[in-house]
């Protein structure tokens, strides 16, 4: 594994933390702090695929 994959799931990793805390919270700024993170990550990690993926 390439250190590029290696971060790339790292962040979809995050990402999924972010979003089990979203779904776990009772407080309504930190689901919508999560949710975004999570959201955020995700779109980093996609882009870094497509980048990867232009590359090879």
């Amino acid at each position: 594994m390439t250190e590029i994959e290696r971060r790339i799931e790292q962040l979809e990793q995050t990402a999924s933390e972010r979003a089990l805390v979203t779904d776990l919270s009772t407080v309504s700024e930190t689901r919508l702090r999560n949710a975004q993170m999570a959201d955020e990550l995700r779109l980093v990690a996609a882009q870094l695929r497509a980048l990867r993926l232009n590359i090879s």
